[in-house]
């Protein structure tokens, strides 16, 4: 099968890749990974390249930049600038790289040293491949930061990585990219893990730096929304091939692959009519169990952190929570919603006791809470309550261990079944939650995202917790795989009746899985109420800002301004 053709662009392409072919060894052989990939991209053009996990888009782009594994293998011919890459010695390609090219990653914390600081990192390209000195780098790159929206440039490069919020190290990134002046801009999920209004700002600055300076972008996403609002054409990608090309306006209407389709229909739409679902208001979430008495109840949560002053002498307070209160109702679901920083996740942290509160009282089933250090028995009996499951799974699950022994552990740890009970229940979790007992056999880089998440979700409900909290649980994933992840969520509350606390930045999502909601910023609770009526009339306008930088059919991605990052100083979601 012959991939289809993307149109050159009429000048000489700035991006030519012509019957690319990658493949790599495996225990059974050696298999394709990609398979007569052409297409090109054309100076101040954007191309997005679509499609889910495993798709060969990251692959795609590696193979552009001369950065695939040691012992795959190409063929094909993958050209910039006229100048064939396949071609250029080690040296060579290192230097044409530094000089060409420049990729934004999903992960700016994955790609920046976080012992050097952010100047380090920003200057390292200009002083060691292009031989400026180290002043006149220095000079240009407090130029790229103030054009990429980032105040104070100088107070910026003296700081360290963890010091900034996730969506200025973007922006970071974006900076280290356009500071050494490429020709080609490869961006691979830049936006992912971030909240719509950073992802906004995010992709308004790559955008515009685009258009003002000529660029040809590749532009790797999942998300057919955010890659319509920014690019010239889209390009899907399914098991390694090219499947269909469309210019991206009126993508939804002129998509004829059945793959394009599936992935066009498997986003949530975001809507904003009231329906039925509006007349339970945030302090009384519906549920299965006694309606008088919630099975969480939060009051006057304080959260404060000492963090070092912004002028570099001594240290000041940040207050990362403040005066947060809200009930859960058993078999409820209830979503906390804001921008990074606003406290959402240090919230949860609270709760579950990897943080300890400044000030305020909880209650599970009635029982108060100590919200001081947690002892070891307390903290194993916080766990058979309220369980966490997070948004990397790969991250929290053992990798030497199959699902099945991360399942018994969690079943050992607890100690509450019989020990003859425990394969059984193993086998009842992993049922729960939609895995095969072939995949309970598996580790943890043999299963999907979508696949690791649930055996995160597999392990929570070992304690046969009362309360489920979801941090971000499905930000990172596809969105055919975030359909499958959401309704396993649905299926278990409706069960088991679990009760969700949602944490997410995805309004669409939310409206999905939650009944009401409360809307964070700058610490504080600023509106709450039914997810319904709170995205169909919101009444504060940073709600209102929040649900217009949802992308969307026709939606255009634009810049904030100067309004200040609530998470500029410290990233304090994870301090």
């Amino acid at each position: 099968m012959t991939a289809p053709e993307i149109p050159e662009a009429p000048e000489t392409p700035t991006l030519e890749v012509d019957a690319l072919h990658v493949s790599v060894p495996t225990a059974r052989g050696v298999r394709e990974i990609i398979a007569d990939v052409s297409l090109t991209v054309g100076a101040g053009e954007a191309l997005g390249l679509v499609g889910e996990s495993g798709s060969g888009k990251s692959t795609t782009l590696r193979a552009v930049v001369g950065l695939l594994p040691r012992l795959a293998t190409r063929s094909g011919l993958v050209k910039v600038l006229g100048t064939d890459i396949g071609g250029l010695a080690p040296a060579e390609l290192r230097r044409f790289r530094g000089t060409r090219m420049a990729v934004v990653f999903q992960d700016p914390r994955a790609h920046i040293n976080p012992l050097r600081t952010v100047g380090d990192f920003l200057v390292e390209n200009l002083v060691d491949v292009q031989q400026r000195t180290r002043s006149e780098a220095e000079r240009t790159v407090a130029g790229v930061l103030r054009e990429v929206g980032i105040g104070d440039a100088e107070r910026r490069m003296r700081q360290k990585p963890y010091e900034l919020s996730g969506g200025l190290l973007q922006r970071v990134m974006i900076a280290a990219a356009i500071a050494t002046e490429p020709s080609l801009l490869l961006a691979d999920e830049p936006t992912t893990a971030l909240d719509v209004t950073t992802q906004q700002e995010v992709m308004a600055i790559l955008d515009e730096q685009r258009r003002a300076r000529g660029l040809a972008m590749l532009f790797i996403s999942h998300d057919l929304d955010l890659a319509d609002a920014v690019c010239d054409r889209i390009a899907v990608m399914k098991d390694g091939r090219i499947v269909e090309v469309l210019g991206a306006d009126g993508l939804r209407q002129r998509a004829q692959h059945d793959y394009t389709r599936t992935l066009v229909e498997a986003r949530p739409r975001l809507q904003t009519a009231v329906s039925a679902r509006a007349s339970t208001p945030a302090s009384a979430t519906s549920g299965d169990g006694d309606a008088d008495v919630p099975v969480l109840s939060v009051r006057d949560l304080r959260k404060v952190y000492r963090v070092r002053a912004a002028d570099g002498r001594g240290h000041e307070d940040l207050v990362a929570v403040d005066d947060v209160s809200f009930d859960l109702r058993p078999g409820g679901s209830l979503a906390i919603v804001g921008e990074s920083g606003s406290g959402k996740s240090t919230t949860a942290r609270m709760i579950v006791g990897l943080a300890q509160p400044t000030a305020g009282e909880m209650a599970v089933a009635g029982q108060p809470w100590p919200t001081g250090r947690l002892s070891s028995a307390e903290r194993r009996r916080r766990g058979r309550l309220v369980q966490m499951v997070f948004q990397d799974p790969y991250a929290s699950l053992d990798r030497r261990q199959t699902a099945r022994d991360c399942l018994r552990e969690a079943l050992d740890v607890q100690g509450v079944l019989p020990k003859a009970d425990r394969d059984r229940r193993v086998d009842e979790l992993l049922a729960h939650v939609g895995l095969t007992a072939e995949q309970g056999r598996s580790r943890p880089r043999a299963l999907s995202g979508g696949q690791r998440q649930r055996v995160a979700i597999a392990r929570a409900l070992a304690a046969d917790p009362a309360v489920l909290i979801l941090d971000e649980a499905v930000a990172a994933l596809d969105v055919s795989v975030q359909a499958q992840v959401l309704e396993v969520l649905n299926r278990i509350r409706r069960e088991l009746s679990v009760a969700l606390l949602f944490i997410s930045h995805d309004l669409p999502v939310v409206q999905q899985i939650s009944d009401d909601v409360l809307v964070m910023h700058g610490g504080r609770v600023i509106e709450s109420g039914s997810v319904a009526t709170t995205l169909a009339s919101p009444q504060m306008d940073y709600t209102r800002e929040l649900i217009s930088a949802v992308p969307r059919e026709g939606w255009v991605p634009r810049r904030r301004g100067n309004r200040t990052d609530p998470a500029a100083l410290s990233s304090v979601e994870a301090p």
